[in-house]
């Protein structure tokens, strides 16, 4: 099988994975993904890389199908989009892994309080009365929601203090419960 995807006429480098899936990109698309810019880089340097038909050779944990969904994912506005445009049936875990693998998409990871503040402090004063009102910029709830639970998948919480299970546990019911603020796809990843 053998993808051709082109977003400009620039120079193509061709990957092949260990499934034998042969994969073309062109320039702009391997600058946006570290590991393969360090791979064309490093890949006169090791015949392990390079092969005679001129392919990348790429880590063998790389699947296929999880590579398209991430070279996709990099036009992307926001980082809620990885879960909002997944399928179903994608590991999100794997694709987490997969973004860690090849740098991208590499934003700090929230703090327990940053994620607390984000979902119930969104209070604005206003204009109209002199009052306090709930601000709610779903954009900002939703993207939060992804950061935190890519950092869950990340282990970057401390799953041994009892206080930080119970307040991670609050906001997975949140999440889980506020049909309004989180569709579908959202909540089932």
């Amino acid at each position: 099988m053998n993808d051709h995807i082109d977003e400009s006429p620039t120079t193509t480098k061709t990957f092949r994975f260990s499934s034998g899936q042969i994969l073309t990109l062109n320039e702009y698309q391997i600058e946006k993904i570290p590991y393969l810019t360090a791979l064309v880089s490093a890949g006169p340097s090791f015949d392990s890389i390079k092969v005679d038909e001129g392919h990348y050779l790429l880590d063998s944990r790389i699947d296929y199908q999880d590579f398209l969904f991430v070279l996709d994912s990099i036009s992307f506005h926001s980082i809620r989009q990885i879960f909002t445009h997944l399928p179903k049936y994608y590991n999100i875990l794997a694709i987490i892994a997969l973004l860690d693998f090849l740098a991208i998409r590499s934003e700090r990871n929230p703090t327990l309080e940053e994620v607390n503040l984000s979902f119930f402090w969104n209070f604005e004063f206003g204009d109209k009365l002199d009052i306090y009102q709930f601000i709610c910029r779903l954009s900002d709830i939703q993207d939060m929601t992804v950061r935190f639970a890519i950092a869950m998948a990340k282990e970057e919480y401390d799953f041994r203090n009892r206080h930080e299970i119970d307040q991670i546990y609050w906001f997975i019911m949140f999440i889980l419960s506020a049909h309004k603020l989180f569709e579908t796809n959202l909540r089932y990843h």
